[in-house]
């Protein structure tokens, strides 16, 4: 006799309570007797099932075996059930997805619930956690201000919600409603073209204003260098006492700093006659001291200029 349907081998990581409820469905449109069960699990579970079961009875034959012992063993292997603190853990964690529809949020929430035996407390539960859950705020700021709320009544706003949402993309086609800017909140103004006309031509004159602000400081920093390669009477005169070039020998720092003469006080200056103050100063005015005199005469042109270079 032929059977009806098909069963596919058991994936490991897989629910195998599961698997074993969808065999027992086969069975029973098949009339399968209980004692053809074991033969028949054997053949659809696969290879991986068989060689756990090795490892599970090293040292029993697989034949002496009934289906429940095995189904037992099995279940006890694959499906190792969390404790009661880790279920909880688990439902308090579970929050809604970004893309996440509202009525897998509310399924997936009841699902967990159920395991974390809540006893009475079990809808109350399930309803806080899919108020505190919810991906849309304005959506749990709804759910929070509703008074009475219950469970059925958290589960009809959250699923309008939904449907309001699919009405309204089907009415409005050009609103692409799962944007990123839907999920994260529409701003209040509208978006204005002549606002980023302005910020366009905005930007076009910073840059053009920076560039000419860049272009006048290069243009005066390369002015500023040509005048300090030029600058003052001395810029190509050598002194005679450094050999340095930009300076004479009256205005050299080394030269000062070697001759420096220890300062008097006002009671120490010698009684001079005021005639040598002023044939001092005439001497300084017509020329520099006979040093620069003589170097002037000796090393540089008419023009003043070094003709060694």
């Amino acid at each position: 006799m032929a059977l009806i349907g098909s069963i596919d081998p058991y994936v490991p990581g897989s629910s195998f309570s599961n698997y074993v409820e969808l065999l027992e469905y086969f069975f029973s449109s098949n009339n399968i007797d209980e004692n053809r069960k074991k033969d028949l699990f054997m053949n659809f579970a696969g290879m991986t099932v068989f060689e756990e079961l090795k490892l599970l009875y090293p040292a029993t034959d697989l034949k002496t075996l009934s289906y429940a012992e095995i189904t037992k063993k099995l279940k006890e292997r694959y499906d190792k059930v969390d404790s009661e603190i880790v279920l909880r853990y688990k439902f308090r964690c579970r929050l809604q997805g970004s893309t996440e529809s509202g009525e897998n949020y509310i399924l997936a929430v009841k699902l967990l619930g159920e395991a974390c035996d809540f006893g009475a407390f079990r809808d109350s539960a399930i309803r806080d956690q899919l108020v505190y859950g919810v991906y849309d705020k304005d959506l749990q700021t709804r759910l929070l201000n509703e008074e009475e709320l219950t469970l059925k009544s958290a589960e009809r706003i959250i699923k309008n919600k939904e449907m309001a949402v699919c009405n309204r993309q089907k009415l409005n086609p050009d609103e692409n409603v799962n944007s990123v800017k839907f999920r994260l909140g529409r701003r209040d103004s509208r978006y204005d073209s002549n606002r980023a006309d302005r910020e366009r031509g905005r930007s076009r004159s910073w840059n053009r204003d920076n560039g000419h602000r860049r272009f006048r400081e290069r243009s005066r920093s390369d002015s500023r260098n040509n005048r300090v390669s030029s600058k003052g009477r001395y810029a190509n005169f050598v002194c005679h006492y450094c050999k340095a070039k930009g300076h004479i020998q009256r205005f050299c720092y080394q030269w000062k700093n070697s001759n420096r003469a220890t300062v008097k006080f006002v009671n120490e200056v010698d009684n001079e006659d005021p005639n040598d103050y002023f044939k001092r100063l005439q001497m300084d005015y017509d020329t520099d001291n006979e040093a620069d005199r003589d170097f002037i005469k000796c090393d540089l042109g008419s023009q003043g200029a070094d003709q060694s270079s």
